[in-house]
């Protein structure tokens, strides 16, 4: 999987530009704020139909323009596909080769990318807000019917916590919660046992990566943490024994006013040699374990689509040391890799690949080293 052109019109700080890239590496070199992290963001909204900074979508069109406009043209398992996203401040229009595509939910997955930044670095010391999204992004790729089942459970738990935070009403919608509770159960028994499978997979490759960065040192482990009264996550099918938990729970919810119970709960931890990696881990043994969280997740929706994903890796390089750095260079490379940096130093490593430099969001200078 890979992409051959993108062009960015009135996107962040592009005007007008276009780029092609080379199949294997491609270093995006230039200065802070020169629109380096805003090609690559480019690139996974094409993918996933969102910032991975997490802005709205009106953010990403320059000042006082109306439209931005993303295209890009890849290859996906083995066939030609031109995306183009267009965004305005009333929403989006996606089209795919030339097509309105009027639910986006089923364009994801299409275009498979993992994106690795300094924020990522943050991973595991973070709260778990951020470890959802990291099982959430990687599921939602793979799965169509994942991204269906979080919709809906998302959509079921704004609607309960509404009725919870509101005392002058919500008795009267008291026997509605039950209604709502039977659709949360089974939306969460197939989230929590495709969570659970993914952590499983994830576990696997991560450990394997971890033997190689650290020299056999260090031994990782991840586990995927839900409520053990809700679910075993080891069984899709097991939507009664949450209902019944939602039950027992109930009456604490509306005394709380807060949603107790659900996927949006869920956490994952991982460990170093048999401790808490966030609570004892040193700080070259969490960049080590992010790492292989990333190198995992990148194996796993491989292994899943049997194309390895568009590898998008934004400033990362600085943050490693050159043992680490080189790991990721050299190891992590059975596809297309695209890297921004702002020290040349960096990619001394690399012998093959096409080099852009980019200043106040132009594409000026284009290098072919292959």
């Amino acid at each position: 999987m890979q992409i051959k052109r993108l062009k960015l019109s009135d996107f962040r700080n592009y005007e007008n530009e276009e780029i092609e890239f080379s199949e294997g590496q491609n270093i995006i070199f230039g200065e802070n704020a020169q629109g380096k992290t805003n090609l690559l963001e480019s690139i996974f909204y094409l993918s996933c139909l969102k910032p991975f900074r997490g802005s709205r979508d009106a953010d990403a069109i320059m000042k006082e323009r109306e439209y931005a406009e993303i295209k890009g043209t890849f290859i996906a398992y083995e066939r030609d596909v031109e995306v183009k996203c267009i965004l305005s401040r009333a929403g989006r229009q996606l089209f795919v080769n030339g097509v309105r595509e009027r639910s986006p939910r089923n364009h994801i997955g299409l275009i498979k990318t993992v994106v690795f930044s300094p924020d990522d670095l943050q991973l595991i010391k973070e709260g778990p807000a951020n470890r959802r999204r990291y099982m959430n992004i990687a599921l939602s790729q793979m799965l169509p019917a994942y991204i269906e089942a979080l919709a809906e459970h998302n959509k079921l738990i704004e609607s309960k916590r509404k009725i919870l935070k509101d005392e002058k009403s919500r008795h009267i919608y008291y026997d509605y919660v039950d209604v709502l509770n039977e659709k949360l159960a089974k939306c969460a028994a197939y989230i929590t046992y495709e969570r659970g499978e993914f952590i499983k997979a994830i576990n696997v490759t991560a450990s394997e990566t971890m033997k190689k960065i650290s020299g056999g040192k260090d031994v990782i482990s991840v586990k995927y943490n839900c409520d053990s009264a809700i679910s075993n996550h080891t069984d899709k099918n097991n939507a009664r024994f949450i209902l019944e938990h939602l039950k027992r729970r109930k009456e604490a919810e509306f005394a709380s006013g807060f949603c107790l119970v659900g996927t949006h709960r869920d956490d994952f931890t991982v460990s170093v040699n048999g401790n808490s990696a966030r609570d004892f881990g040193s700080q070259g043994q969490i960049r080590s374990c992010v790492l292989s969280l990333k190198v995992a997740e990148h194996a796993v929706i491989e292994k899943d689509s049997g194309e390895a994903p568009i590898l998008l890796l934004d400033d990362v390089l600085s943050e490693l040391d050159p043992s680490r750095r080189s790991f990721l260079l050299n190891d992590v490379n059975r596809g297309q890799t695209i890297i921004t940096g702002c020290d040349p130093s960096m990619f001394s490593e690399l012998s093959k690949g096409r080099i852009f430099t980019v200043e106040d969001g132009r594409i000026i200078d284009k290098r072919n080293n292959e």
